[in-house]
């Protein structure tokens, strides 16, 4: 029981704390430089799918390769 309760609180730690070091979350791109190169990536697939003759599969494309380049693959997930 005793090494259940250690191995749990290591694990609530470690959930507490990997997130400060990779964040994605875009709202936080003052702070964060892997926040602010998706914030970018964001603006670009955002810009460039409002333009009317745009490929919208090269859009997506580009933006699923930007995401990837920033370490934020699930930025694009839902694409």
């Amino acid at each position: 029981m005793k090494k259940f309760a250690i191995m749990t609180a290591a694990l609530l730690v470690a959930g507490m704390i990997s997130p400060a070091f990779a964040d994605c979350d875009v709202r936080k791109a003052d702070e964060d430089k892997q926040a602010k190169c998706a914030e970018k990536c964001d603006d670009e697939f955002i810009s460039r799918k409002m333009n009317y003759g745009a490929n919208q599969a090269e859009v997506a494309a580009n933006k699923k390769a930007c995401d990837a380049a920033c370490g934020c693959p699930q930025n694009s997930k839902d694409l």
